[in-house]
C-alpha cells in the first residue's frame, strides 16, 4: 500500500505532462468514392495548451502520382476542450489532386510548434502529420479510354482565320481549337486528333496551356489552345473529320462527349497557283579529311580546361579552409543580435502595439531579465520609481491573471512608458558603465 501511495503522484504527474503536449488532428474530405482528378481536402489542426508563441511551421510534402496544392491563405484560429482544459488551435487546409488510380498515403511530415507550456516559459515541440490513406479510382465506364478527364464542365470551341468555303487551291487557312475544363489543370487535357484527307497538308503549332487559379492556389479552369494550318494543294471537294473529346462529368457521374462537327467545303481552281516542287539536291563533294595529330586536335581544349581545373581546386581549398570560420562568425553575430536587449525590447514594443496581453507579459519578463539578470518584475518596478509605469504594468497583470475584465489596459500607453524609461536609463546607464570602470 505504501508503494502504491509513492507511485501514484509519479503516475499522475506523467499523465498531466503528457496532456500538456501539442495535439495534431488531420481529416480527409471526402474519404471514400474518390475518383482520379477529384480534389481531396486535407484539414490539419494543431492544438496546444495555453497559447502559441509563434506560427506553427506546416510542412510542404509531395505525393507520388498526385498534385498537392499548399495552403495560400492565412491559417484559421480555433480552440477545443481536451480533458477539461481549453486548447488553442490553428487550422491549415491542403488540396490534393490524385492523377493516377491507386492507394495514396500521407507521409509523416514534421510540424514545428512554438507554444507556452508554463507561461511565461515557452518551448518548441516537434510533432508529425498523422498518416492517413485514401484510394482513388477510375469509373468503370471510363476505364477503356486512353485518357481520363474528370471535370464539372467542359467546352470546346473553334475559330477559322477565313471561312473554308472561300478556299482556292494554294490557300492556307488556320484553325484554332480551344478546350476549357473547370477545376482542371491544363496539362491534363489531352491533345486533339486533327486529320485531313489527301490533297490537304496540315502544319500544327505548339499548343498553349493556361491555368487560372484562385488566390488560394485552387484551380478555376484549365485551357488548352491548339492551332493547325491547312494547306490546300489542289482543287476538289474536301471533308475534315469531326473532332471528339470524351470527359467524365463529376456532377452527373457519367461519360460525356464534346464534338466539333465535320467540315465540308469545296476548293476552287486557282489558275495563278503552280504547285511548287522541292528542288533537286545539288551533288555534294566529299573531301577526305587530312590526318590531325592528337596534340593539334585537343591543345585548345586543354588550354581552357587546365586553368578552370586549377581555379576550381583553389576555390575548393579556400572554401574548406575559410568558409566554416565565416559561417560560424555569421551565425554568432546573428544569434547575438537576436538575443540582444534591443531585439527583446523591439519584440516587447510590437506586442504592446498589437494589444497582445500574453505576448506583452512574456516579452516584458524576458526584457527585464536581459536588462538586469535575475531581477524580478517587482524589483524592476521598484527601481524604476515610475508610478505611471507601475500602474500600466499592474493593469496588465490584473487583466491577464486576475480576470478583471473591467480593468482597461492600453498597450500603446505601456509601450510609450517603457520607451521613455529605456531612453532615460540608456543615457544614465552609459555614463554609469564608464564610471564603474573607474571605481572598481
Amino acid at each position: 500500500m505504501r508503494i502504491v501511495r509513492l507511485c501514484l503522484p509519479i503516475l499522475l504527474s506523467a499523465t498531466i505532462a503528457a496532456a500538456q503536449e501539442p495535439v495534431v488532428h488531420a481529416t480527409l474530405s471526402p474519404t471514400t468514392g474518390i475518383i482520379v482528378g477529384q480534389p481531396v481536402r486535407l484539414t490539419v489542426e494543431v492544438l496546444v495548451p495555453n497559447y502559441f508563441t509563434g506560427s506553427p511551421e506546416f510542412p510542404e510534402f509531395e505525393l507520388e502520382n498526385a498534385i498537392v496544392v499548399l495552403p495560400q491563405d492565412r491559417p484559421q484560429n480555433t480552440n477545443a476542450q481536451i480533458g477539461g482544459k481549453t486548447y488553442a488551435g490553428i487550422v491549415e487546409i491542403y488540396t490534393i489532386y490524385p492523377q493516377q488510380p491507386g492507394e495514396f498515403r500521407l507521409p509523416p511530415a514534421p510540424i514545428t510548434v512554438p507554444y507556452a507550456d508554463a507561461p511565461p516559459k515557452t518551448t518548441e515541440a516537434h510533432v508529425s502529420l498523422p498518416t492517413l490513406t485514401f484510394h482513388a479510382d477510375i469509373p468503370a465506364a471510363a476505364q477503356n479510354l486512353n485518357y481520363f478527364l474528370p471535370t464539372t464542365q467542359l467546352t470546346i470551341q473553334q475559330k477559322w482565320s477565313s471561312p473554308p468555303k472561300n478556299t482556292k487551291a494554294g490557300d492556307t487557312i488556320e484553325r484554332t481549337i480551344t478546350v476549357t475544363a473547370t477545376k482542371m489543370q491544363a496539362m491534363l487535357i489531352p491533345p486533339l486528333q486533327v486529320e485531313a484527307p489527301d490533297g490537304i497538308r496540315i502544319y500544327q503549332e505548339e499548343p498553349i496551356v493556361q491555368d487560372q487559379k484562385t488566390d488560394r492556389g485552387e484551380f478555376v479552369f484549365g485551357r488548352r489552345t491548339q492551332s493547325a494550318k491547312y494547306f490546300v494543294q489542289k482543287e476538289g471537294d474536301y471533308t475534315l473529320p469531326a473532332i471528339e473529346l470524351q470527359w467524365w462529368n463529376l456532377s452527373s457521374s457519367r461519360l460525356v462527349t464534346a464534338t466539333l462537327p465535320a467540315v465540308h467545303f469545296a476548293a476552287a481552281a486557282n489558275p495563278n497557283y503552280v504547285a511548287e516542287l522541292p528542288p533537286e539536291p545539288e551533288p555534294v563533294v566529299v573531301v577526305q579529311p587530312k590526318p590531325v595529330s592528337w596534340w593539334t586536335r585537343y591543345k585548345k581544349l586543354l588550354w581552357r580546361i587546365v586553368p578552370c581545373c586549377v581555379a576550381a581546386l583553389l576555390l575548393v581549398w579556400i572554401s574548406l579552409r575559410y568558409l566554416p570560420r565565416i559561417l560560424r562568425t555569421l551565425q554568432a553575430n546573428s544569434l547575438q543580435r537576436k538575443n540582444s536587449e534591443k531585439a527583446y525590447f523591439r519584440n516587447l514594443q510590437h506586442a504592446c502595439e498589437r494589444h497582445d496581453q500574453k505576448k506583452t507579459y512574456e516579452w516584458l519578463l524576458r526584457w527585464i531579465d536581459k536588462l538586469r539578470p535575475r531581477t524580478s518584475l517587482e524589483e524592476f518596478l521598484s527601481s524604476a520609481n515610475d508610478p505611471e509605469l507601475s500602474g500600466a504594468v499592474n493593469d496588465l497583470g490584473a487583466h491577464l491573471f486576475a480576470n478583471r475584465q473591467n480593468v482597461q489596459w492600453n498597450g500603446e500607453k505601456l509601450a510609450h512608458l517603457l520607451n521613455r524609461h529605456r531612453q532615460s536609463r540608456t543615457g544614465f546607464g552609459a555614463r554609469h558603465e564608464y564610471l564603474k570602470g573607474l571605481n572598481p
